[in-house]
């Protein structure tokens, strides 16, 4: 059984947001659920490792905004680092580190970088490569889903519209009139309405959606239609939040992240397989929703100068962020056992690469993080 229509959308939104913010609650802010110990030189080994690979991306980001950017290096160079970064750190063997390559992974995302270079030409690598964070989450998802790994146009177009949106709703010289005005022709445009573009910023957009319409007839795949709206509500709603020093409860905070997190995944799942089952939703709906989480903690200090309301922003600005943390590792301990039930073969390396890797990931952006956090904590 699989959900129709808005109404049911939109109270599965509600209700699992609902589920997973006591979910949250529940989880214990006094221990984590840590993956076994091991010896202190092999941990600050292994961080110095990580921290090594994620500086130089962050290096090839800055240099490509001065110096332009060699694709091709890049591409060759990464997936050189990961490689060594997941045999050494990660304990993986030669199945698991060559999956990227052999499912096709790395072959979406070269795609995807030739295409946004021919959809604007002007588009910088940092915003192709904070895009492709969402073609990587399409490609797992079409893993687990037992469906080829290539980029199609609705996974080209979803992950376009975050840089493309984000720029637009970023811009200093737009009022707040003029993005109110954009957001609501935005949902006219997801809902099949007819809109008139006010610049060529917005004839983007429309053509991104566009895309999606010719893989995806309305009238066959209502399912996608619905999930891009609910993500569109989400980030509307969570625009409209407050900002810092006004108070917001913590269980709405919660509910904000799970709601923009599982959403935003959802609609990734939908447009991989244009539709899905009940369990299938719920997975990848919980799967987003902790995403969001590791998005929040890695965000938490560019957050806290926008002055935005999050779980790790409000632990930071309390005090520290140690029990909010620890929150996170139970909290994935729970929902991310729902991947096994993605059972399929070819999925089986990846899955195994990623879970080994989450943990680490996660102890390395505390460390890089680490005034949010008590001496005794880290």
């Amino acid at each position: 059984m699989s959900i129709v229509n808005r109404n049911q959308l939109q109270d599965f939104v509600k209700q699992q947001t609902h589920t997973l913010t006591n979910l949250w609650f529940e989880c214990s802010d006094e221990d984590a659920c840590l993956p076994a110990r091991i010896s202190m030189e092999e941990k600050l080994e292994n961080e110095r490792q990580l921290s090594e690979t994620l500086d130089w991306v962050s290096k090839q980001l800055e240099s490509s905004a001065l110096h332009g950017f060699d694709q091709q290096h890049f591409t060759k160079e990464a997936s050189t680092r990961i490689k060594e970064t997941g045999i050494s750190i990660f304990g993986l063997d030669d199945n698991q580190v060559n999956c990227i390559e052999s499912l096709g992974i790395n072959r979406a995302a070269e795609d995807f970088y030739h295409q946004a270079k021919a959809f604007d030409p002007f588009i910088s690598f940092e915003d192709i490569f904070q895009a492709s964070r969402n073609v990587w989450t399409c490609n797992y998802l079409q893993v687990l889903l037992g469906l080829p790994v290539h980029l199609t146009p609705s996974l080209f177009a979803y992950s376009m519209l975050y840089p493309v949106t984000d720029n637009y709703l970023d811009d200093p010289r737009r009022s707040q009139a003029d993005k109110a005005s954009f957001n609501q022709r935005f949902g006219q445009w997801l809902k099949g309405e007819q809109a008139t573009p006010q610049n060529w910023n917005e004839e983007d957009v429309l053509d991104l959606v566009g895309m999606v319409e010719k893989q995806y007839p309305r009238e066959q795949f209502e399912q996608v239609y619905e999930s891009l709206l609910a993500i569109h509500y989400a980030q509307s709603k969570s625009a409209r939040m407050p900002k810092w020093p006004e108070k917001l409860h913590i269980r709405r905070i919660a509910e904000m992240s799970f709601e923009k997190g599982g959403t935003s995944v959802l609609a990734d799942g939908f447009l991989a397989a244009g539709e899905l089952s009940a369990e299938e939703t719920d997975i990848i709906f919980n799967y987003g929703a902790f995403a969001q989480l590791m998005d929040d903690q890695e965000d938490v200090a560019q957050d806290l100068r926008h002055r935005e309301l999050t779980l790790f922003t409000d632990a930071a600005r309390r005090g520290k962020a140690d029990g909010v943390m620890n929150r996170v590792f139970n909290f994935a301990h729970y929902v991310l056992q729902g991947l096994e039930r993605f059972n399929n073969l070819k999925a089986a390396p990846l899955k195994q690469m990623s879970m080994k890797g989450i943990d680490l990931l996660l102890m390395d952006a505390v460390l890089r993080t680490e005034k949010y956090y008590s001496k005794r904590y880290l």
